[in-house]
């Protein structure tokens, strides 16, 4: 029989070696996304008017047209975006005191891109909005509701016990 300690010290020499099998095995890779998925989905404004909607062919097709016509312009937007979030950090790591000036700087151009990408969503909203008829609106609209419903009803089961008497309380974001 092996005593308590021997097998402590067993199992405090034989760690290292757990862990170097663990990483000379392969990262397993990720499920691919959805077919010919590129980039990020659609921005919420968008996918609240197109959930649950049956599309014709001719609203696809314009639907599709809208959504790469400025494929470029916001490519760029976030090579740029990303750029910035790099700045900021390596002013962030770097030693010695922060430069306020240029950390003010790079967040006001992160800023400025924000808003320019927002104001071309909601325009692409009111596009797509344009495309679909009444009757897919009002589906749309339900459906919105029915999920924002079950989204509470989610935040309601997930609060914690001790919250639940303060639920009127609480912002409708916390959880």
């Amino acid at each position: 029989m092996i005593s308590k300690k021997t097998f402590c010290m067993l199992a405090i020499a034989a760690a290292p070696s757990f862990m170097a099998l663990a990483h000379a095995h392969a990262p397993v890779p990720l499920p691919p996304g959805p077919p010919g998925h590129m980039g990020p989905m659609m921005p919420p404004p968008l996918m609240g008017l197109l959930r649950g909607v049956d599309l014709t062919k001719e609203q696809r097709e314009k639907i599709h047209a809208l959504m790469h016509g400025h494929r470029t312009e916001r490519r760029e937007a976030m090579h740029q975006r990303f750029d910035l979030d790099h700045q900021i950090a390596a002013l962030l790591m770097a030693k010695g005191p922060v430069d306020r000036a240029k950390l003010d700087t790079l967040i006001k151009q992160k800023e400025v891109l924000n808003a320019k990408d927002e104001e071309a969503m909601a325009a692409d909203a009111v596009a797509i909005h344009d495309i679909l008829t009444p009757e897919q609106l009002d589906k749309a609209r339900m459906t919105q509701e029915k999920l924002d419903s079950l989204e509470g009803q989610i935040r309601d089961l997930l609060r914690p016990p001790h919250a639940k008497g303060d639920a009127d309380k609480d912002e409708p974001d916390a959880p």
